[in-house]
């Protein structure tokens, strides 16, 4: 009996041990087939998942280029920001630290909670942020919360040329003017940063990818004067407030070689804020939008008679005492005429006379002789969006159209295309190709383009330039229509132009004008040609007495800019004499001085430092700089050393110290 129980006892033993080890064996057999799915199976699709879990690539804003102005003065340049992002796997408690980073951003709560609640493996919570509110998000220390530095495009002076430069987007993409034109050279290389996350859950990059690695983009160097932009942009935004004015235009060239010194539109808009801006007032309206120009087309008229040889400087032509009829319709002159010759007309501007000069002349003959200017056609200039203007074929020409074109109206032009034509007349007939880029510089200064003055035509002779100069100067002597315009001791050559303004529904409003006048200085060595245009003045209309005064006090600026003296008056100009710019120089590149570390709370030392340095350095200590002037920092508020008062730094820049 003993013996059977033992039996019994051993066989149940067995049993329990073999089914013990069947079940480490299945056991074994399930980790063994799970981990070969594990490392073979899925083991690219694993890889994958850890890798997205403890490594992000984030791609920053390329650094785009400097664009200098002439003198290498810098209008527009990137500053490193700070951006704050999220991964909203690893927030743990996304209403509550939504709110903390909402208030320190001061974004608003719910757009920022939604952020950190969202499934994404990163998003940016706020771009660009100001330093202070950068070290806010520091000291919180939230999980899955960081910051990474990106370049932020800057206009140290707000609304200067804003039409030429036009502005740059969030992610460094030009929208509109040169920013836009040249926004591949001026682009710099997409950044991507890639960060890891510890076992602890700390993020960090790896090494060699910091902010400032890669190279900025190509730089650029204007014609653009900056002095004598931001003189032509006050004088300009003064003449349409004086006139109680829609807009206004002005452009200042070189006759020479083509360069644009100062190009202006008001009303104008910061591309540093552009987002609160019209989108209407971004366009650079001197090369997009089309005008009737009114008599100041009559210097072209003239041009064609000149050339044509049917037009004698003693021939007189009746003006029928201020009233001519044309079939149905009648041409009008401010003051009754009798009979003028070809200089007199332009002088007194009469329509009328302008009308039988271009009668004379025949449809074909005048056309041709204005499409050798460059109306109906596109200047070329290096700027986006530029207009062709309006000019129809001879053979579409009616009596009517021809007498009316011969005096400005049923032709549009754009202010580029008027001064450009003019310039011709101030250049010896030779017709030049406006530019507004001089050169193009690597980002160690090495000049790798520079643009050269380009004859674009022929329109008129040297001895018919001359001619045509001699009229253009009695209309600003006594009896003229322009003698506002007059630059004392300086002879002025120009012309009025008083445009009706097209109605809506046909014909011409009896009201709205486009006043302007254009015109080059001096009248016997032309420097600097330039045109006003003042859109819908009130209380006056007549071009001499709108535009006239805006013009001189411009003219009066660019001479000084360009050392024209009475006591000097044929000075030797490098850019306006010579057809030719010369090599542009490259940007200068001085060293930032040394600069030892302020004491907590006290102004830092920016003596001598250009503007580009000197936000630079305020920026790396949380400072706001408000600055005046160009060139390098001559007086600061408050002193090197002095207790800071808030944020602020006030800077005074002179070029006299010698400034980049």
């Amino acid at each position: 009996m003993k013996s059977k129980k033992a039996r019994d006892s051993k066989r149940w033993l067995r049993v329990r041990l073999w089914s013990v080890g069947l079940v480490f064996l299945l056991a074994f057999g399930v980790l063994a087939g799970r981990a070969v799915d594990l490392q073979i199976v899925q083991q690219d699709r694993l890889q994958q998942l850890a890798q997205r879990e403890i490594m992000r690539q984030v791609k920053i804003a390329p650094r785009r280029g400097v664009i200098y102005d002439r003198n290498q003065e810098e209008l527009a340049l990137s500053l490193d920001t700070e951006s704050v992002y999220a991964r909203p796997l690893a927030v743990a408690q996304p209403k509550r630290d939504g709110r903390k980073l909402a208030k320190v951003l001061g974004a608003p709560r719910a757009k920022v909670v939604r952020r950190l609640k969202g499934d994404k493996h990163f998003v940016w919570v706020k771009r660009r942020v100001h330093p202070d509110r950068a070290q806010a998000v520091r000291d919180l220390g939230l999980e899955g919360v960081g910051l990474v530095t990106e370049p932020k495009r800057f206009y140290p002076y707000t609304n200067l040329a804003c039409h030429v430069l036009g502005f740059a987007g969030l992610d460094a993409r030009g929208l509109e003017g040169l920013e836009l034109k040249y926004d591949a050279p001026l682009r710099g290389q997409v950044q991507t940063q890639t960060r890891l996350r510890d076992a602890l859950g700390r993020t960090f990059s790896l090494s060699g990818q910091g902010g400032g690695s890669l190279p900025e983009g190509k730089h650029l160097i204007l014609t653009i004067d900056k002095g004598v932009q931001y003189q032509v942009e006050k004088i300009l935004a003064a003449a349409v407030k004086r006139w109680r004015a829609k807009a206004g235009q002005a452009v200042v060239l070189l006759p020479a070689s083509g360069e644009i010194l100062a190009m202006a539109s008001v009303p104008s808009f910061n591309p540093n804020v552009y987002q609160r801006f019209d989108r209407a007032l971004y366009r650079n309206r001197t090369v997009t939008d089309a005008f009737e120009p009114g008599s100041t087309f009559k210097i072209f008229l003239a041009a064609a008679a000149l050339k044509s040889n049917k037009v004698s400087l003693d021939e007189r032509f009746d003006c029928e005492r201020g009233k001519w009829k044309i079939g149905r319709r009648s041409i009008h002159d401010t003051k009754p005429h009798d009979k003028l010759t070809l200089a007199e007309i332009i002088k007194v501007s009469s329509n009328i006379g302008a009308a039988k000069v271009g009668r004379l002349l025949g449809a074909e003959g005048l056309y041709d002789s204005i499409e050798a200017f460059g109306f109906g056609q596109l200047t070329g200039v290096d700027l986006p969006g530029e207009a062709k203007g309006i000019l129809r074929p001879a053979r579409r020409w009616g009596a009517m159209d021809l007498a009316t074109i011969s005096f400005g109206q049923g032709v549009a032009v754009t202010p580029l295309q008027l001064t450009a034509a003019a310039g011709a007349v101030a250049n010896g007939g030779v017709l030049m190709r406006p530019f507004v880029v001089r050169a193009m510089s690597d980002s160690s200064g090495r000049l790798i383009k520079e643009t050269q003055p380009q004859v674009a035509g022929r329109p008129l002779s040297p001895g018919e330039a001359k001619l045509l100069t001699n009229m253009m100067v009695a209309v600003t002597e006594p009896g003229g229509t322009g003698t506002a315009a007059r630059v004392p001791p300086f002879k002025v050559a120009g012309k009025t132009g008083t445009a009706q303004k097209p109605a809506k529904g046909g014909g011409y409003s009896e009201n709205d004008y486009m006043s302007s006048f254009l015109g080059f200085v001096p009248a016997r060595d032309p420097k600097a040609v330039i045109l006003v245009v003042i859109d819908t003045p009130q209380g006056n209309h007549y071009g001499g007495v709108v535009a006239g005064p805006a013009w001189a006090a411009i003219a009066r600026v660019t001479l000084e800019a360009l050392g024209v003296h009475a006591e000097n008056p044929a000075p030797q100009l490098l850019q306006a004499r010579t057809a030719s710019p010369g090599p542009a120089p490259a940007p200068r590149q001085p060293p930032h001085p040394p600069q030892a570390a302020p004491a907590p709370g006290t102004a830092p030392d920016l003596g001598g430092l250009t503007l580009r340095q000197a936000l630079a350095l305020a920026g790396k200590r949380g400072l706001v700089i408000r600055a005046s002037g160009w060139g390098r920092v001559v007086s600061q508020w408050p002193a090197a050393g002095r207790p800071l008062k808030g944020k602020t730094l006030t800077l005074k820049l002179s070029p006299a110290s010698g400034g980049a």
